[in-house]
Parts: structure tokens; C-alpha cells; sequence
């Protein structure tokens, strides 16, 4: 790493120390064009490096971009809004060109299974939260955090994973290749 280099990595980790507490404004997300960013300074705990690279890897940063935007069911774009699975199938699509099956536990069979001790930012994250193994899906993020389009309080959000409510419902992890399943379809 380069002298600029080191200057931008202490320069981030300057400007999240002056992190803000969590608010519901979601202006924050936007950029001065009014555009989403992928900004997840105002998230608390989450590590500058973590941030970084979610921010760089291609489908986090496309379900990034999303956040606020309001939970529907059945939803697949921000326009209309999203469910878990409509918010991967939409991230998927913009960011790789793949199309992931619609339904989470459709999702929860594409890839490689992982344990929870192999994730990486990017790979998929499966919750049991309506009696089904594979009910509920997002995209891990790194440092436990995760992306998703939850139906409680209503827009696309990050949380923790360790989260108790989180932890007692977690069933698994696929990691998505797009360039091997490119070769599949």
C-alpha cells in the first residue's frame, strides 16, 4: 500500500470516529445529487474496514443502495419496494447480470453451503422466521452484520447477526459464484 493509499485508509478510519448515533433520517443515504450511497457510518459498532469492503464488493453495494427503501411483499424493486428475496433477486440482477431464483428457499439451494465460520461479505444468509428453514434471506456484510428487506418497522436495513432474535433463527449460508453459475445456465 502507497503512501495515498495509507492516507485514504486514515482518513476513513479519521471520519468514523466522527460517526453519528442511529437516526431515523434517512437523508444520510443520499449523496448531494440526491442519490443513494452505500455510506454505513451511521451504523453502530460496525468496523471502518468492514464498511469498506462492503461498500467495494458488487452485490452488497448494489443492496446498499437500497437501504430505506420500504418493505412489500412480493416487492422486487425500489420503486415498489422489496421483500428479502425480491431485495437478492434485484442486487443479483443489477450487479452480476444473474438471476437468482425469486424465493429464499429457492436461493437457499443455489451455490456453495457454507458454516457460519466461512463467511465472507457478499455470501447469502438464511433465518427460519416463519416456520420455514429458509424463510428469510440477506447479504452478509462482514463483522457479523448483514443486508436485508425485513417486514418488521418497514425498510431495507443493516443489522447485527448476533443479535439474539438473529441467532436463535439462523439456518445456514450459500456463497453465489456468479462466473460458475454463468456456466451452469
Amino acid at each position: 500500500m502507497g503512501l495515498r493509499g495509507l492516507l485514504v485508509l486514515m482518513t476513513v478510519f479519521a471520519l468514523a470516529g466522527c460517526a453519528s448515533t442511529v437516526s431515523d433520517d434517512k437523508s444520510a443515504w443520499l449523496d448531494p445529487q440526491g442519490r443513494r450511497t452505500t455510506d454505513l457510518s451511521d451504523i453502530p459498532g460496525i468496523d471502518p474496514m468492514t464498511a469498506i469492503a462492503a461498500s467495494q464488493h458488487p452485490l452488497t453495494r448494489q443492496a446498499l443502495q437500497q437501504l430505506g427503501i420500504k418493505y412489500r411483499y412480493g416487492g422486487t424493486s425500489p420503486d415498489r419496494g422489496f421483500d428479502c428475496s425480491g431485495l437478492i433477486h434485484y442486487s443479483a440482477q443489477k450487479s452480476w447480470g444473474l438471476n437468482l431464483p425469486r424465493r429464499a428457499r429457492d436461493m437457499a439451494q443455489v451455490g456453495q453451503k457454507l458454516e457460519i465460520s466461512e463467511l465472507v461479505v457478499g455470501d447469502l444468509v438464511f433465518f427460519n422466521t416463519l416456520g420455514h428453514r429458509y424463510s428469510h434471506v440477506g447479504i452478509y456484510l462482514g463483522d457479523g452484520y448483514f443486508v436485508h428487506a425485513p417486514s418488521s418497522r418497514g425498510y431495507v436495513r443493516v443489522e447485527n447477526m448476533s443479535v439474539r432474535y438473529w441467532q436463535k433463527r439462523y439456518t445456514g449460508a450459500r456463497r453465489i459464484e456468479p462466473v460458475r453459475l454463468a456456466n451452469t445456465n
